[in-house]
């Protein structure tokens, strides 16, 4: 099995695939088991993947920005690019019909939807502050188990 494909089907199913030192971590919802053992079996492939491009990534991303702007805001537009990489290929997805920010139901409520399928409600600014600061901490996480630097004055929760 193709393993991008697979880690593909994983985010699909809302589940988040981590590499943490030598461990790949999965969560997500129980109705994914049968995918989550299907991870097991290809670990090792996984853990490659996983690892293997984003050093390249990141040089790739600092190279680009440093191009036009300075060595510090370079870093901090390639490291949110990595961060922004990483949650649309592994970050949890939120069901439709919850806030992304605080698990509440939507319902008719005005909300927000956001490029990467979650949804936030109008009426709280500090859904989509805490749907941000909850993502980008779970990309600087990962990101750092993989190797990466995030730059100096980063916060890492």
């Amino acid at each position: 099995m193709e393993v991008l494909s697979l880690l593909r089907r994983a985010h699909q199913a809302g589940l988040a695939v981590i590499l943490s030192d030598d461990q790949v971590i999965v969560r997500g919802p129980r109705r994914a088991e049968p995918l989550v053992r299907l991870l097991a079996e290809h670990k090792t492939k996984i853990r490659e993947a996983l690892s293997g491009s984003w050093p390249a990534r990141q040089r790739e991303a600092l190279a680009h920005w440093s191009a036009l702007h300075s060595d510090l805001e370079a870093e901090s537009l390639a490291w949110g690019e990595m961060q922004a990489r990483w949650h649309r290929l592994h970050g949890v997805q939120t069901q439709e019909s919850r806030c992304a920010g605080c698990g509440e139901p939507i319902g008719g409520l005005p909300s927000l939807d956001l490029q990467d399928g979650a949804r936030v409600r109008l009426a709280k600014i500090a859904c989509i502050i805490r749907y941000g600061e909850r993502w980008r901490g779970e990309a600087t996480r990962a990101l750092i188990a993989i190797g990466l630097r995030p730059p100096k004055g980063t916060d890492v929760p």
